[in-house]
This record gives C-alpha cells, sequence and structure tokens, in this order.
C-alpha cells in the first residue's frame, strides 16, 4: 500500500454535524514547542527544559467548484463561523479536532478564475474547553483569582524585604521612588483615557509618594498600594489594545533594567550591599508581576466585540507570562533568595484563567472575514457590500483596515479588506 492509496477525502464537520467535504492542494502543519532553555553564567549551552508541544496549525487552502460551487462555499464558511469545536477530516494527517484560527480569506475571481471559489483557512487543535466548568461564571472566577495574587503577592513582599536598619529603608524608599516613575511613563497615557481613571491613578500616586518614609517601615501596606497603583489603568473602559501594549511596555523596562551586566548583579551597579541587592529585586518582582496582572485586570474590564481581539488578548498574556517566568526563575537564582511561590502559583492560575476566558468568549463574538478585491472599488460600494449599509459602518471600516488617504479615495485591485460580519 503506498502513500498515494493513505491520501483520504478532505472534509470538515461543523459543531451542529454538517460535513462538507472540499478539494485541496498542497498541505502542511506546524508544531509549537513548548520547550524552554536555561542558561547559567560560566557554563556552556542551557539546559533544555521539555514541556511538550501546543496546539498544532493546519493551513489549507479550500477549493470548492462546479456549478454548484457558490452554494457549497456559502455552506462551508458558514460552518466555519459556528461556534464549538469541529472536526477536520486532514487528507493527510488523520482526523482532528480542531477549531478554525485567524482569518478567514473567501475569493470568487468571477473574472480570472470563474466557476470555482478559493478559501484560506487555517485549523488549530484544540484539547475541547476544558475551562470554564459548567455553570462556572469565568469572569467572576478571573476576578477572584486576581484578588487572590494580590493578596498572595503582598504577603510575599512583607516576606522578603529587608527593612531591619533605617539604612534598607532609605534605600527601598529611593528604589520604589524609581518604580514609580517608571510606571506614570508606561502607563500614565493609558490611564489618561480615562478622567476617572487617570485621578484615581494620580492618587494612588501620591498616596505612595507622600507617604513612603512610612510606608518603608510596613512592607505589607506597601505592597498592596503598589498592586493597586499599578492595575488601576487596566480599569479604563476604553483603549484594550492600548492598555495591553502599555502593560507590556511596563514589564519590558523593568526587564531591561534588571538584566545582568558585567560588573553588576541583576544590573544593579556594584558595589551594592547584599540587602540592597535583594530588596531590589523583590520590588522588582512585584512590580514586574503586577503589570501582568494589570493586563488581565485589563482584559476584565473590556468588552470585546470581535473575535481577533479576544485571541489577541490572550495570545499577549501568555506572551507575557512566558517572557515573566525565565526572569524570575534568574533572578532568584542570582540573588540567593528563595521563592516560595504563592505569588507565582497565583499569577500563573490567573493567567491561565484569563487565556480561558477569552478564548471561551472568542466563540460568541463576531469572526474576523476578509475579500480580495478583484477591481479597484470605493469606501462606499465595499462598505455597502460587506455591511449592507454605508453611515454607520464607513469610519468603522477605515479604522479597521487602517486606509491610508489615497485607499480612502479608491481602494486598489488586490487589497485585502478585513469586516466583521
Amino acid at each position: 500500500m503506498s502513500w498515494l492509496e493513505r491520501v483520504r477525502e478532505a472534509a470538515y464537520t461543523s459543531p451542529d454535524g454538517t460535513r462538507i467535504p472540499f478539494f485541496y492542494e498542497n498541505v502542511s502543519r506546524d508544531t509549537p514547542l513548548r520547550n524552554k532553555a536555561f542558561e547559567f553564567p560560566g557554563v556552556n549551552d542551557a539546559y533544555i527544559q521539555p514541556n511538550g508541544f501546543g496546539p498544532r496549525q493546519y493551513p489549507l487552502r479550500v477549493y470548492f467548484w462546479g456549478d454548484d460551487h457558490d452554494l457549497q462555499a456559502t455552506q462551508f464558511e458558514q460552518a466555519l463561523l459556528e461556534p464549538g469545536v469541529g472536526r477536520l477530516e486532514h487528507p493527510f494527517y488523520g482526523a482532528l479536532s480542531v477549531v478554525p484560527m485567524g482569518s478567514i480569506t473567501r475569493r470568487d475571481d468571477l473574472k480570472d478564475g470563474s466557476n470555482q471559489t478559493i478559501f484560506e483557512v487555517t485549523w488549530f487543535t484544540t484539547t475541547g474547553l476544558v475551562y470554564p466548568a459548567p455553570q462556572s461564571d469565568p469572569r467572576s472566577e478571573l476576578a477572584q483569582a486576581l484578588a487572590d495574587y494580590e493578596v498572595a503577592a503582598a504577603s510575599q513582599f512583607d516576606a522578603d524585604i529587608q527593612v531591619q536598619t533605617e539604612i534598607a529603608r532609605q534605600n527601598l524608599s529611593t528604589t520604589v521612588r524609581g518604580f514609580l516613575q517608571t510606571a506614570d511613563a508606561a502607563l500614565g497615557t493609558v490611564a489618561a483615557f480615562d478622567t476617572a481613571v487617570i485621578n484615581e491613578f494620580r492618587d494612588a500616586q501620591d498616596a505612595i509618594n507622600f507617604s513612603l518614609d512610612v510606608l518603608v517601615g510596613e512592607p505589607l501596606v506597601l505592597a498592596q498600594q503598589i498592586t493597586n497603583m499599578i492595575t488601576i489603568p487596566g480599569r479604563a473602559l476604553t483603549g484594550i489594545v492600548d492598555r495591553v501594549l502599555a502593560y507590556g511596555t511596563f514589564a519590558q523596562d523593568i526587564f531591561a533594567s534588571v538584566k545582568g551586566q558585567p560588573g553588576t548583579v541583576l544590573g544593579f551597579d556594584l558595589p551594592r550591599t547584599k540587602t540592597k541587592i535583594q530588596n531590589d529585586w523583590v520590588t522588582s518582582d512585584l512590580n514586574a508581576s503586577t503589570g501582568l496582572a494589570g493586563t488581565m485586570t485589563s482584559v476584565l474590564n473590556n468588552t470585546f466585540e470581535t473575535k481577533p481581539d479576544a485571541l489577541n488578548a490572550a495570545n499577549s498574556i501568555l506572551e507575557q507570562a512566558d517572557a515573566l517566568i525565565p526572569w524570575r526563575e534568574q533572578g532568584y537564582t542570582d540573588t540567593e533568595l528563595i521563592d516560595v511561590g504563592t505569588s507565582y502559583q497565583a499569577l500563573t492560575s490567573a493567567a491561565a484563567l484569563a487565556a480561558g476566558f477569552l478564548v471561551e468568549i472568542s466563540f460568541t463574538l463576531i469572526p474576523e472575514k476578509r475579500i480580495v478585491l478583484d477591481r479597484a472599488r470605493t469606501i462606499l460600494d465595499v462598505a455597502a457590500e460587506v455591511y449592507g449599509s454605508v453611515d454607520d459602518r464607513l469610519d468603522f471600516l477605515i479604522q479597521s483596515n487602517s486606509l491610508t488617504g489615497s485607499e480612502i479615495l479608491e481602494l486598489p485591485r488586490g487589497r485585502t479588506i478585513v469586516y466583521y460580519p
């Protein structure tokens, strides 16, 4: 039996059970590995920790042709838009439980390739919706997880910080003021999107600044006020993309300032006392970790309208977590502190809940669709075609496609337009 005899018919079965065969060309799949590399000073190579692999991706160019190709294509398109887990009968890799991800591109080349419709679609494998559990409220669970993190983070900061001497308290005061400036630079702009939020953010900064001489002697209260201040911009009701980017920038700023360089420990210039270095690290960890919590707070306080927005937010949370984890591990190793893991466990649990929450709600949101223009068009007739109206959707069409001045006058042939039906 040759490989040709092992190639199967290709078909997709939607979550409601409708099976749709289709034609195809070349096939491929991508498998993202979750392995982590850990490097150590003075040691060549690295320890590679195997952590399995992520969802496999199956991109396909799907064809329908014949007298009824348009009807078959429309049925296939509707099947892809159904919420839930479908089944892909891949012609080469077998039957798979999948969810379509990213954009679905449909082409009907009525002039150059009539009698056929072409789709570009990528399916991701899935284990099924293990989160959220039945009869649970995922938004409430995420809110509780974030509250648990704030308690755990303050508790661990209180246990790790060393303020037994006056010089230690003075040094901690200087370090905290530095991180207040970092937070203001990265988060102040997005907090300003909402008048109430920026006022609350400034009040929280002032409360720390004006009482810092007292707060350094009460680390638990200090940590509580720091976590509250950092997460405040995440409570704004607008600008979710900007908020997520701002928290990512905040974390990267901390990573960049706390990085091992020749003659330093974790980027803190020597000579420094061991207490000073450790206190600086503990404060850095609290700020960077709470930056990730701020991203999740942004998600919690946002109403998503489209499927790509929710999935992009989930991806941002996982990317920030992936960057934070090895940074923390290296920091605790370099400072010779023991990470008891209370805040780490609470934070990673919240990140998993946030990603699961976003994936879950994405099934109920408007998916992104694309068309490739077969001729020069105006934005007016494109808006009328994809949305059925012009006046109330024209600005959204321009913004969602980042149209330039010339494109607003005329969209060129071959331009890809995204829309949300």
